[in-house]
């Protein structure tokens, strides 16, 4: 008699826990990149003005392309910069991590045993 697969046993089930459990804390998640401005204030005087100089900055900003066109910048504290780009890789991660979750439902999907074992 074939050996029947306990719900939560099977290799790709676990794959799929091992999956779970490396979502980062989906409470810290931004999509987006941050990015490094610099920029000229417009005084003929200042030291931006002068070629080769960077400009004022850097500033940082989360950049989101929000629907066709649009894009929405955020001004990211310079003392935030760094978890910011932490959260945008947890975002990064999540997704990758989905992707993968998903996979492996579409198997089982395929298989007839998402929803439970076939009838």
């Amino acid at each position: 008699m074939p050996k029947r697969r306990v719900r939560g046993g099977s290799r790709a089930e676990r794959a799929r826990e091992r999956l779970l459990s490396r979502l980062p804390d989906l409470g810290k998640v931004l999509r987006g990149t941050v990015v490094e401005r610099y920029r000229r204030c417009g005084r003929a005087d200042c030291h931006c003005a002068q070629a080769g100089d960077p400009g004022h900055g850097p500033a940082y900003y989360l950049m989101v392309t929000i629907g066709r066109g649009q894009t929405v910048q955020i001004y990211v504290p310079r003392e935030h910069r760094r978890e910011a780009e932490a959260w945008v890789r947890n975002f990064q991660r999540a997704r990758g991590t989905l992707e993968e979750i998903s996979a492996v439902n579409r198997k089982f999907l395929k298989e007839g045993e998402l929803f439970g074992p076939k009838k």
